[in-house]
């Protein structure tokens, strides 16, 4: 049953509404940053607050002194030190170390458990699902528990699972939510964008807007892709220095071991805490990002997401609009605008193949489970279990879904795998089947795929920054900006376009929209037309000087001295009197010129 909370128009932050608690069961916050975590922690209750990252366990712990992060080489004698010495306990834990909190707690009765970013329970099960599992099995024995999320697991997932499925499910309704705009760019190959990204914040190309009739640059970045081959690759790329870069990505060894191959000054970076400096760029993977929170006061937020591979497609429900909502400044002008780079699935939909397979999959995994229970044998059996262990350690579940329950002692079907590897096919084909399904994705997760007016010069802005393109497209597009001059607030293309590409204000400036439109746009026709510009106000200056107002001449002397001019630039033209008007504006007119014979013989007076 779903309850819709309406939130007091006055309200911002959770912890401003008096007798305000968070509710037992499911609690979709409607927006991020409402402060439902800062009101867990700062409430009258013990509270235990699992979170998915150890970089929100951290981030969190930073903006709150009194509380315990509990997470890797945290001993347990400080976690019991704690425990006795606080009236108050409020402790953040990993959903990994909730395990080793919980048998520290003996009375649990007045303990309440806040799951924050609970969605991913299923995000992160097609890696760590025994971890899931476990959590979910500890919170059967405390009687208070809010699964909190500002972008629960999609309805169709929850229902399959037995945890959730009678949960009560509360909605809160916010009076004033703020607009959140998506900037689409549908790309053949998104990490190029990236990289064209990075190369312009490194020569000082940002994009700005007005601020109460001021500037304002957007001289930092923060680039979200969910592959951290690819963050050290595009680094290697474009040459980032380590004091240029921040890259927050799970700590684990193989992570570590790519961040080093950068050179010993790389690392794994974390989130700067608020007045902390922010670098020039950020990367991130969403395994780091989840419900942190980011201060930089001008950083503009690029999402990258790369079809081609599971794992690194970003889920527009879930991690878009978790990115969304990471940047907290009100002072950013930037934070408001995402701007999404993705690709789409070109390929046949075989979602039915797929499920089949998947289904074929899980019956055959429940059919070798019950084998292997069913062995009495127990050398044989252990060594089913080594074998099992091994497997789930080294292929996941990517070709069954049995694993041994140790707690138990059997072995079982991994229900929460198989939901995994659906939800995976629906954000990398059902998503991304073409532009259109991703623009109806993001409506329908709340953001603004059109943008308002005030937003259109820095979203074309942001176009110059992430697109590298041909010439010819690239002097249309500047073009276009330049006849939209008298309709923009300031001049966009003097503060990009033309820093990027000095060639192209020459270009129009010399040439005008109209003649550089009739050229094609193509390079060697803009170059060919101004030489020849060039050439032919050279020869009117000749001609000019030669042909001074009020003098007059014979035709055939016009001609000859016409040519004298075209051998001296290696043009092959006959003089041709009418030409001087035609092609340089000299005006003439016909005249009779006497003769030292008495005769008159046609010419012209210059005029």
């Amino acid at each position: 049953m779903v309850e819709t909370v309406k939130v007091p128009a006055n309200v911002n932050y959770l912890s401003e509404w008096a007798d305000f608690e968070l509710p037992k069961g499911i609690v979709n916050k409607g927006i991020t940053g409402c402060g439902a975590t800062t009101l867990a922690i700062e409430d009258a209750h013990k509270t235990i607050i699992c979170s998915p990252r150890i970089n929100l366990i951290t981030n969190k712990n930073g903006q709150h002194k009194k509380t315990l992060a509990v997470y890797g080489d945290v001993k347990n004698a400080e976690i019991e030190s704690y425990l006795r010495n606080s009236p108050k306990p409020k402790i953040l834990v990993t959903y990994d170390s909730m395990p080793r909190l919980e048998k520290l707690i003996k009375n649990k009765s007045d303990w309440r458990i806040v799951v924050d970013e609970y969605q991913y329970l299923l995000i992160d099960s097609g890696f760590k699902s025994e971890t899931e599992m476990a959590l979910l099995d500890i919170l059967k024995s405390f009687p208070y528990v809010t699964y909190l999320s500002a972008t629960p697991i999609a309805d169709k997932y929850m229902l399959e699972m037995d945890c959730f499925r009678d949960l009560p499910y509360t909605v809160l309704e916010w009076s004033k939510v703020e607009q959140r705009f998506v900037k689409r760019v549908q790309s053949k190959n998104p990490i190029n964008n990236a990289i064209e990204i990075v190369r312009n914040y490194q020569q000082g190309i940002y994009a700005s807007t007005l601020v109460n009739g001021e500037k304002v640059e957007s001289k930092e970045c923060v680039i979200f892709l969910n592959s951290v081959a690819n963050i050290v690759n595009i680094i290697k790329h474009t040459g980032l220095q380590a004091n240029e870069v921040n890259i927050i990505v799970a700590s684990t060894a193989e992570n570590e071991s790519l961040v080093k191959k950068l050179g010993k000054n790389y690392g794994i970076g974390c989130i700067p805490l608020k007045g902390e400096r922010h670098k020039k760029v950020t990367f991130c993977t969403s395994t780091a990002f989840a419900g942190c929170d980011f201060y930089s006061t001008c950083a503009s937020t690029f999402v990258i997401s790369d079809n081609r591979k599971v794992h690194t497609s970003i889920d527009i429900a879930t991690e878009l609009a978790q990115i969304a909502g990471r940047q907290r400044l009100e002072c950013n002008p930037f934070r408001h605008t995402v701007t999404f780079i993705y690709n789409v699935d070109d390929g046949e939909n075989e979602a039915s193949s797929y499920k089949a397979a998947l289904e074929r999959k899980w019956q055959k995994s429940v059919k070798n489970a019950n084998h292997k229970n069913n062995v009495t044998d127990k050398d044989v059996r252990e060594d089913f279990i080594k074998e099992t262990v091994d497997s789930q350690k080294l292929n996941k579940y990517s070709d069954s879904y049995v694993w041994y329950d140790s707690a138990n002692e059997c072995f079982s079907v991994n229900r929460m795998a198989y939901l995994n590897d659906c939800f995976a096919f629906d954000v990398q084909r059902e998503n991304y089947l073409n532009g259109i399904k991703v623009k109806r994705q993001l409506e329908d997760s709340g953001f603004s795929v059109s943008g308002k007016e005030e937003h259109s010069d820095y979203g074309e802005q942001l176009e110059c920054i992430i697109k590298k393109e041909g010439f010819a497209d690239r002097m249309k597009r500047y073009c276009e900006y330049r006849n939209k001059k008298e309709n923009c607030r300031y001049f966009i293309a003097d503060t990009i376009m033309e820093r990027q590409y000095e060639d192209l204000k020459i270009y129009y400036d010399i040439l005008g929209g109209g003649r550089v439109k009739a050229l094609g746009y193509k390079e060697i026709n803009l170059k060919n037309e101004i030489k020849r510009k060039q050439t032919t106000y050279q020869l009117y200056k000749e001609f000019r000087a030669m042909f001074p107002i009020g003098t007059k001449a014979l035709t055939n002397d016009i001609k000859s001295k016409m040519e004298e001019v075209y051998v001296r630039y290696g043009i092959n033209q006959k003089g041709v009197a009418s030409h001087l008007e035609k092609r340089f504006g000299i005006k003439m007119k016909p005249v009779k010129i006497p003769l030292t014979d008495g005769c008159r013989k046609g010419g012209f007076e210059f005029i």
